[in-house]
């Protein structure tokens, strides 16, 4: 069956979002979401809803971004959808943790959770379990937090997904070395650089292995730090990421200062240099204090 109209519409709105064309996007989906409904084709009518939704609340635009999902969630209900309803959910989720909203968020992703589950889904239930998380550390429940992130991992183990165990590992780390325990945190934190590379994302390798770094500069290693700061530095460069590359650089030459005063230098006056590339004057300025501090 080939596309209708309001599919060729709604795909219209995707590439002006794409483009940056964000009024012009708003005004397609909004024309696509009209289009199915007129064709009777809730499914259709959803998922534009749904887009929109996404479209306004990366715009900073909650108000409209939550009217769209509550219709969306409606029309998901209506048809029994229950993972249209779980996706919405989650969104809604997100809305309300942003805006300080943490009951509005948990009652949210509570009621996700429970579609999710009653799907069997893993993978959402793993998301789900790492967003409570992330509510309960912020509220200073931490060991209901640390709870929530090893419930995260297990639904993501299950799902066999390698992204989602990857960040469960992490949040679980950063948690653990917030609170002081960093040989559980430096566990942690060499399972999901592996996850991270077994997945393929070079520039989560990257940021995993950068924190393994530091946590071993906490734990007393500094010659084994300076090694997996250099190879969280290469990785950072093979991704690209200028900012998190300057970042690395910055933990380098603030390790390596004392030891190696001529090659920590360095690292610090290329760290000020990508933070400049990307824009980032603020850091520029405080790498560059760092420096003179130093010199």
């Amino acid at each position: 069956m080939g596309k209708t109209a309001a599919d060729n519409t709604l795909d219209e709105a995707e590439r002006l979002w794409l483009a940056g064309s964000v009024q012009q996007a708003r005004e397609a989906y909004r024309r696509a979401r009209l289009m199915y409904h007129e064709a009777e084709d809730p499914a259709g009518e959803a998922a534009a809803l749904v887009a929109l939704g996404d479209l306004e609340a990366e715009t900073g635009h909650t108000p409209p971004a939550r009217e769209a999902w509550d219709e969306a969630r409606a029309l998901f209900g209506e048809a029994g959808d229950q993972r249209g309803q779980a996706d919405v959910l989650v969104r809604l989720g997100r809305l309300f943790s942003r805006a300080n909203h943490l009951n509005d968020a948990r009652q949210a992703y509570d009621a996700a959770r429970d579609l999710y589950s009653q799907l069997d889904d893993h993978e959402g239930q793993g998301l789900v379990a790492r967003r409570l998380g992330g509510i309960e550390r912020d509220q200073g429940r931490q060991d209901r937090a640390l709870d929530l992130y090893a419930e995260s991992f297990t639904h993501f183990a299950r799902a066999a997904d390698p992204m989602g165990q990857a960040s469960a590992l992490k949040a679980l780390a950063l948690l653990n070395r917030q609170l002081g325990h960093l040989d559980l945190a430096h566990a942690e934190l060499l399972r999901a650089r592996d996850f991270y590379r077994e997945a393929g994302d070079m520039l989560g390798e990257a940021t995993a292995t950068h924190t393994l770094g530091l946590v071993q500069v906490e734990l007393g290693n500094r010659a084994h730090a300076r090694t997996t700061l250099e190879d969280a530095h290469r990785l950072c460069v093979r991704a690209g990421n200028l900012v998190s590359e300057a970042e690395i650089l910055v933990d380098l030459g603030r390790l390596m200062h004392h030891d190696d005063p001529g090659h920590a230098a360095r690292h610090l006056r290329h760290a000020i240099d990508l933070f400049e590339r990307a824009g980032m004057g603020s850091q520029a300025e405080a790498a560059r204090e760092l420096a003179d501090g130093m010199a």
